[in-house]
């Protein structure tokens, strides 16, 4: 079957948010003038993850999920989190600005991404996320001139694994799923939602061994 179309997930995908989340958090515990720990770090995408899966089933918003990142954070780390929601606010935008510093793609992503057009391929990023956040990543690393279109699960109005996350931008991009190849390095929610919606779906396992850690093979 023919592969008209190649979407592709963002986070710790094409973008490295993993690298880039750990220095930003780093700087950020300095900030606080605390000393960067592995148990921290745990404890911080323990609970970014939590509370990011309750922005995605729309039972926050995605500044309440920042705030209540601190909220349980904070504590954990023998820090008082502050008890107004803009002191909170104001908090998380000193963390949010040492994240964004760390952006990062990984490094074979541009060059996939180029060589997938050139072969007459459409691209596009099918991401669970805030729009305009997602669609940054894209502007800073240098990824979004490659991309035929940007989805999200906010723009979209359906996270993945819903089949409506990768039918939706199927049709925007007249492309049949059958025709569509998702690639992702979340199985449940990239690669059996993908294949559930009807697309052809390659899990991507970043920081694995070398043939499944990189975008070569779909050069």
């Amino acid at each position: 079957m023919s592969i008209k179309a190649v979407l592709f997930d963002l986070d710790d995908t094409l973008f490295d948010h993993l690298a880039s989340a750990k220095a930003g958090l780093q700087a950020f515990t300095r900030h606080l003038g605390l000393a960067p720990s592995n148990d921290l770090a745990g404890d911080w995408f323990t609970i970014e993850r939590a509370n990011y899966d309750r922005f995605l089933a729309k039972e926050l918003t995605f500044q309440e999920q920042r705030r209540e990142r601190l909220r349980q954070f904070l504590p954990l780390a023998g820090y008082a989190a502050p008890a107004g929601e803009e002191d909170l606010n104001e908090l998380f935008a000193v963390y949010l600005e040492c994240y964004e510093r760390s952006w990062q793609a990984f490094p074979d992503a541009g060059p996939c991404l180029q060589a997938l057009r050139d072969g007459g391929v459409l691209t596009a990023v099918i991401s669970n996320g805030n729009h305009a956040q997602q669609q940054a990543k894209l502007r800073n690393i240098g990824l979004e001139s490659a991309l035929d279109a940007i989805f999200t699960s906010e723009s979209i109005g359906h996270p993945k694994p819903m089949p409506e996350a990768f039918l939706k931008p199927c049709e925007a991009l007249t492309v049949l799923p059958v025709h569509a190849l998702y690639v992702g390095d979340n199985f449940r929610v990239d690669i059996e939602g993908a294949r559930n919606a009807g697309l052809q779906a390659v899990h991507l396992q970043r920081g694995g061994t070398p043939e499944r850690g990189t975008l070569q093979n779909l050069k």
